[in-house]
């Protein structure tokens, strides 16, 4: 046989399991670092005034030595936090983390508190996931009158230890409109899509605005499922009628924050009613009118799976 063969068919092989192997470690490569906002710690009395604003900066600067997460600068984070006129602490909130987290690109929120106990004072830290909520605890101490830079570096490398150990439970999920659509294109597994006709006039009480919101996310959900979108209920299999409305609840500082209910009736091409139902959420942003489109959107994402299920279970 050729000599030539044999060096031939040695490179081939060797170039295929060196793509092989490219791709399997491109498929097992980890996830990239979490991004986090450290927000100033609190100080639990008076006389321990300032000691949190400087455990935040030296734990801030300590991450970056200890920890591989992508750290947002303090002087964007206080920005934000001055514009939204939040202020935010060993206190924060979900709806909180989660505003912090889209006007800074921050994923995971650090927060917590300084307090003596008796000649000890001690440093508690929250980590907390801005989409899941979920919260861990690192803590560490130094003797009053002493320098905090240990107790800071320890508290540090307890940080990150559980920003890389906790990191999935950290780290924000799917999005509600990829999690509604996955939902709905397992309902529809092996099934034929059809077409939908959507009819959901809406008000936001103090505020008029055109395009309804949670029509628009059902229809976006249903072509996203293969669904045609038609302009006439008679040529529809699957009819969605309803109403809905959203209102501002309450204000706080430039932030609005609307309730949204979203009412429905599922009806299939006979006109037969399949499903009456009624879709109830929340929303928080800066401007009065988008809070209120985005709490009518997520209603509108939560309704698609429940109308959709309802066709599904009447065809049975």
């Amino acid at each position: 046989m050729n000599p030539r063969f044999h060096i031939t068919s040695a490179l081939l092989a060797a170039c295929a399991s060196f793509l092989t192997t490219n791709i399997r470690a491109q498929d097992a490569a980890p996830p990239p670092p979490l991004s986090a906002a450290v927000l100033d710690f609190k100080d639990g009395s008076q006389d321990l005034q300032g000691v949190g604003t400087s455990v935040s900066a030296l734990l801030q600067v300590k991450l970056t030595v200890h920890s591989d997460a992508t750290l947002v600068e303090r002087a964007e984070l206080n920005e934000v936090l001055a514009e939204q006129e939040l202020t935010l602490s060993d206190a924060v909130t979900p709806t909180q983390a989660a505003k912090v987290a889209q006007l800074t690109g921050a994923e995971v929120l650090i927060s917590g508190r300084v307090f003596a106990v008796q000649d000890r004072i001690h440093l508690v830290a929250k980590v907390i996931s801005a989409s899941t909520s979920r919260v861990f605890g690192a803590t560490a101490s130094y003797d009053k009158g002493k320098p905090l830079d240990e107790a800071v570096d320890k508290l540090a490398q307890d940080v990150a230890k559980l920003l890389k150990e906790k990191s999935a439970d950290l780290r924000g999920g799917p999005s509600l409109e990829e999690r509604t659509l996955t939902q709905v294109k397992s309902l529809m597994e092996k099934r034929k899509p059809g077409r939908v006709y959507i009819h959901i006039p809406e008000t936001i009480v103090q505020v008029m605005v055109p395009d309804p919101a949670a029509q628009t996310e059902l229809a976006r959900t249903f072509e996203a499922a293969g669904w045609t979108v038609v302009e006439s209920a008679d040529k529809a299999d699957l009819v969605i009628r309803g109403e809905a409305f959203a209102e501002s609840a309450i204000r706080r500082g430039n932030l609005w924050f609307t309730r949204a209910r979203l009412e429905f009736k599922v009806s299939n091409t006979e006109g037969k009613t399949l499903k009456t139902d009624r879709i109830v959420c929340g929303n928080v942003d800066l401007a009065q009118a988008i809070a209120a489109k985005g709490g009518l959107q997520k209603a509108g994402l939560l309704a698609a799976p429940v109308a959709l299920k309802a066709w599904i279970d009447s065809s049975k």
